[in-house]
């Protein structure tokens, strides 16, 4: 059953850890071989260029990611 914020592993092989952190990098790959993300090098994906791309392809997959805010 779906549980909006949970992914569930499908079996030993295809878990929740190779869903949520291949697929990221596997889209990345993807928009880069495409010409879609045009970076050169190593570099962390904190520009919107690069994460809006594989957020917005992340969710065709059902995952989505919500961001929120406490003050402590």
């Amino acid at each position: 059953a779906f549980v909006p914020g949970v992914v569930e592993g499908h079996d030993e092989r295809y878990t929740a850890m190779a869903i949520t952190g291949g697929l990221p990098v596997a889209i990345a790959c993807k928009l880069i071989l495409n010409g879609q993300i045009q970076e050169k090098g190593a570099s962390l994906p904190v520009s919107a260029e690069i994460y809006q791309p594989i957020l917005k392809e992340l969710q065709t997959f059902g995952l989505t990611f919500n961001k929120t805010e406490k003050q402590v």
